[in-house]
Formats: C-alpha cells, structure tokens, sequence
C-alpha cells in the first residue's frame, strides 16, 4: 500500500507560505499609506501655519496687496548696514564702549600703547635736536631736506594710536570673539594717555638745548702732523656772519683747516685766518658770501673747490709760498676782480677760473709750465693775460679760454710748441696769437 501523506503535505505547505508573505506584504503597504497619511496632514498643517502667519502679518495691507505690489523703501531698512566695514566696525566699538561706560573721546588707552607713544615722542625729540644741531654744522641742503622727511614720518607715526584704531586691531585678530569682551578684557590696562604732555616737554628741550650749546662758535679739532686741523666748524647765534681761527689749540699750532670747513655758511662774510695755518683743504669756503679775506703767509696747499661759487668774492692775493692749487678752486666767483698768483705755482688746474665773469686781466707767474683745461672758460670779460718771455708753459688744455669774447689778443712764450696747444684751447674766442718774437703766429689749427 502507497503512503501518499508527503505530496500532500508539501502543497499545504508551499500554500501557506504564500498566504504569509502576501499577509505580510498587506501589513506593511498598510503601515507605510499610514505614515504618508500622517506625514501629509503635518505638512498641511505647516502650510496652514504659515498661510496664517502671513494673512496675520498682512491683514491691514490685505486688499491693497491683491490689487498691486509695494516695493521695499530704504526707510523699511536699518541704515547702519549702508556703512562700509570699516565704518560699521567703529560703530560697534563706539556702541559697545557706551555700552561698559566708557567715553571713546577720553584719553583712554591701553598702557602699552601709551608706553609706545612715549617711546616715538621721545624719539622724534632726539631727532629734533640732532636736525637743529646738524643746522648749526651748515651741511648741505639735501641733508635738511631728508631730515624734514624723518621727522615728519615719525611724527605722523606718533599721532596714529588711538583707543578706537587700536581695538579694531584687536577685533580683526581675534574675529571669534564678541566685541563686548575684547574691551571688558582689555579695560584692566587702560590707562590716561600723558605722552602729549611728555612730547611738549620733549620738544621745548629739543629746542633751547642746540641754542644753548651753540650761543658761540664751536670749533672741532683733530691732531694732525705738526699740531691741530679745524676738523669741523660750528656757527654760533651770535656770530654768523664772521668766524676767526685761533693760532694755537692745546698749547700747540692751528695748522690746516679740513675739506669744507666753512662751507654752505651763506651768511658768513668774513674769516680771520691766523699765519700758522699751511694747508686748506677742498671746499673750505664753498658756497659762503666771503668778500675778501686774507690768505695766512705761510700758506702751501689750497685745495680744489676751496672757494667754489663764492659769488661775492672781489679780490684775492695767493702767498708765495703756495705751491698747489686745486681744480675749480674760484669756479663760479663771478664777482672775483683781481687775482694775485703765487710765485711758486707750477700749475693751473682744470676749471680753476672758471666762469669768474668779472676777472678782467691776469698775470701768469715763469713758474707755471701747464694751464688746465677750462682753467678761463667763460671769463667774460678777461682782455689781458700776461706772461714773459722766461715763462716755462709748455701746455694749454682744451678749451682754457673757451668764450673769452674780450680775450682779444694772447702773446705766448716762444718755447710753447704748437702742438701743446689744445685745438680747442680757444674755441669761441676771438684771440689772436703772438709769440714774443713780435711775429704773428700763423695757426695750422682752428683754436677759435
């Protein structure tokens, strides 16, 4: 006999895991249409909210509002947002400052700020008198000119810290923070800001100490060969206009006064020099209103420039003893007259005389064997050269004489060769040249 249980058994199975999946996929279609139910009434509900809110928000303008839309005027703003940052900025620190009971218009500031200030006011005081000391020294323009410049640029650093600058400092490095607490925080340092009163004080002095120390003359010294040099020369309130040079310093002899000495004193007019003195050196009395003076007898080396653009300079007598003259030494005296040369010259440097306008005639010593280039050039009204006939010139530079328009005739020594004078020697002059023979000399070069 078959069992035919198994068969059965199987199908009954298979059919009821099918009635179970199908139940259970009913169950959670249902869950699921419940939750969106939900999730939509919630949202109805928000709708509704806002719907209210904004028919709440808008009832008295309900009507217009369906018949025409209202633009946004700039009164519906605040105006503090047109501000730029920087502004905006300040204006909070100035609200929160009212805010902790502090007036941004006192002199309230951080005392590392203040001790800050105090250092440049005192700095810029330092450098105050040292621009005023430096006056006295009569250096050139352009090192006033650059001091102005420092001091203004430290002055203006001087006058940039302020309670308002200096928190906003603050607030663009620590930008997490609150500004109320970047000031609650930096309150316990503040401090009443006496650098104003500390840069008067600091000015005043700056001021009356230079004019004390520098009531009289100051002459600097430095040892040198054969006793004391003036190293540098100060001019006094009191004495501007003339200076002296005493003959002896520290027991011994004044013997040289150093490069520019007294140059760049505009007002200074005379100088008293004593016969201990041999040697000046270049650009002495550049650029200074001298109308005479008197050389020391002794004198051996008076150096270039050492009288350059001294324009109210009349007359001058080198010493015998001279032995050198230096390049451009009365270049630009356009007053200068009346020249006496020293005996002992073996030289006239380039652009020693010139454009001395006024210098009318001028003797050249035997001892000089050679004229520089552009030693007369432009001396306008120079008719008379002279030399002799044991003269030992041997050269003329280029353009010597150049525009000597009055230079109308020269006589030369005979042992002068051609060929030593420069082709250029007078060009733009209208010279003649002669030897002392008494003939003509013809020239193969265009000097003129």
């Amino acid at each position: 006999m078959k069992n035919n249980k198994s068969p059965l058994s199987t199908g009954m199975l298979l059919i009821f895991i099918g009635i179970f999946v199908t139940a259970f996929l009913g169950i959670f279609g249902i869950i699921l249409i419940v939750i969106g139910i939900l999730n939509l009434k919630k949202s109805v509900t928000n709708i509704a909210n806002i719907t209210n809110m904004s028919v709440n928000n808008g009832a008295s303008n309900a009507t217009t509002s369906q018949e025409e839309k209202i633009p946004a005027k700039r009164t519906d703003y605040n105006s503090m947002y047109e501000l730029s940052e920087k502004d905006l900025t300040e204006k909070f620190i100035l609200d929160n400052l009212n805010k902790v009971g502090i007036d941004p218009k006192s002199k309230l500031l951080p005392n590392k700020i203040v001790n800050k200030k105090i250092f440049l006011n005192i700095l810029f005081a330092i450098l105050l008198f040292i621009y005023i000391c430096l006056v006295f020294f009569h250096f050139p323009i352009y090192t006033y000119l650059i001091g102005i410049v420092v001091l203004i640029f430290v002055f203006v650093k001087t006058r940039k810290f302020d309670l308002i600058k200096y928190l906003t400092k603050q607030l663009q490095a620590r930008p997490d923070e609150k500004v109320i607490n970047i000031i609650m925080g930096e309150q316990a340092t503040f401090t009443n800001d006496r650098s104003g009163k500390i840069l008067i004080a600091a000015i005043v002095g700056a001021i009356t100490l230079p004019l004390i120390i520098f009531y009289k003359p100051l002459i600097i010294y430095e040892k040198t060969d054969g006793g004391y040099a003036v190293r540098y020369y100060a001019f006094g309130i009191t004495e501007f206009k003339t200076a002296s040079i005493p003959a002896t310093h520290n027991g011994e002899n004044v013997v040289s006064l150093r490069g520019n000495t007294f140059s760049n004193m505009f007002f200074l007019e005379s100088v008293t020099l004593p016969n201990t003195i041999t040697e000046i050196r270049g650009q002495a009395f550049k650029n200074t209103a001298i109308e005479t003076i008197e050389l020391p007898s002794e004198l051996e080396y008076l150096g270039g420039g050492a009288f350059y653009n001294c324009k109210n300079l009349k007359s001058i007598i080198l010493p015998d003893t001279l032995e050198y003259l230096g390049g451009e030494a009365f270049y630009g005296a356009s007053s200068l007259s009346s020249v006496k040369l020293s005996k002992k010259l073996s030289e006239i440097r380039g652009n020693t005389f010139e454009k001395c306008t006024s210098l009318q005639s001028i003797e050249i010593p035997d001892s000089v064997t050679r004229i520089g280039a552009h030693a007369f050039y432009g001396d306008l009204l120079l008719s008379n050269v002279s030399f002799t006939p044991y003269s030992k010139l041997n050269e003329i530079g280029s353009s010597a004489f150049r525009n000597c328009y009055n230079l109308h005739e020269i006589v030369l020594p005979a042992g002068l060769s051609n060929t030593s004078i420069n082709s250029k020697a007078f060009k733009g002059s209208p010279t003649q040249i002669k030897r002392f023979e008494n003939t003509y000399f013809q020239d193969s070069t265009n000097y003129n």
